[in-house]
């Protein structure tokens, strides 16, 4: 009885563990990075990255952004999220058209 009740306990706490896991990897959305300079502080490349960790799209910038506040934070996140699907979108068209081009 003992034994039964331990593997249960191990069991559920697996289950637990793992449901919170796909539950963080569904909402990955890719990454941002922004690099600069530290002789032109001002001047900063922001890239972003897709789900992959593949470059998807980098634009310099002429001004410094405060990433340590939130709603720069947030919009950063949003374009993210915006190109990433666009991305994913770009790569679906892809796939279907060499898929019309073997049937050919």
């Amino acid at each position: 009885m003992k034994k039964l009740l331990i593997t249960a306990i191990i069991t559920g706490i697996a289950t637990i563990q793992s449901m919170a896991q796909s539950i963080r990897t569904d909402n990955n959305r890719g990454t941002w990075v922004i690099e600069y300079n530290s002789k032109y502080p001002k001047l900063q490349t922001v890239k972003f990255y897709n789900d992959s960790a593949r470059l998807i799209y980098q634009e310099t910038v002429d001004t410094k952004l405060n990433i340590s506040n939130k709603r720069v934070q947030n919009a950063l996140n949003e374009i993210c999220a915006n190109l990433c699907e666009k991305d994913k979108l770009q790569n679906l068209r892809a796939a279907v058209a060499i898929e019309q081009l073997e049937k050919h």
